[in-house]
């Protein structure tokens, strides 16, 4: 009788496969990627990763709703009660901020070719948008928050703001995809941070 494999384990090695085929699909594109590459990054049998995926579609679907859904919802855990909403939001944008460049490059690299993808497969589109949406509701709820609570000015458009806060993250994000030094991304965020601020912070 074999041992009982752990939900926690299970879990590990659904990520560990995650991982994998993110790099993968970053250093070599969708269509030249194949679930042996995955394996092999991982030290695995092919039919290890089919454990848990069904294929490199489905993987490559989950790699995108993973990583937006679970940067998202670990900022969430670390925000305490009381924090404020501008709290709340300088947290998101230090997060942004210190992310390592190589890592940052490593996921635009990926991003890109989903959105370029999702353009020409209606298929793929839903999923882009569900993300997308996730995304901007993370923020318009932090937004819409500190409106409530009279931080932010009364005339504040949650979703229009919330919208604005990534187009100004992902443009930083694409001028650094082919190079670029650490020091002039911190600053680029550090400008997009007193930006975005001075929309929302009434006049003191």
């Amino acid at each position: 009788m074999s041992p009982k494999v752990s939900d926690a384990y299970k879990e590990e090695r659904r990520q560990a496969i995650l991982d994998a085929a993110l790099h993968c699909f970053s250093e070599k594109g969708y269509g030249s990627t194949t679930v042996d590459d995955i394996a092999a990054r991982l030290g695995v049998s092919k039919g290890a990763v089919y454990l848990y995926f069904s294929g490199k579609e489905e993987l490559y679907n989950q790699v995108m709703e993973e990583r937006i859904q679970h940067s998202l919802n670990g900022m969430k855990r670390r925000f305490r009660p009381e924090d404020s909403a501008e709290d709340k939001l300088r947290q998101v944008i230090r997060a942004f901020r210190e992310q390592p460049l190589p890592e940052l490059k490593r996921l635009l690299a990926f991003y890109l070719e989903f959105w370029l993808d999702s353009a020409r497969r209606t298929d793929r589109r839903g999923e882009l948008e569900r993300q997308s949406a996730y995304a901007e509701g993370f923020l318009a709820a932090i937004v819409e928050e500190g409106v409530g609570s009279g931080e932010f000015r009364a005339d504040a458009n949650p979703a229009e703001l919330a919208a604005l806060f990534w187009a100004m993250r992902d443009g930083i994000a694409l001028q650094f995809v082919a190079g670029g030094e650490e020091e002039d991304y911190h600053r680029r965020m550090d400008a997009m941070e007193r930006l975005f601020f001075n929309s929302l912070l009434p006049n003191r």
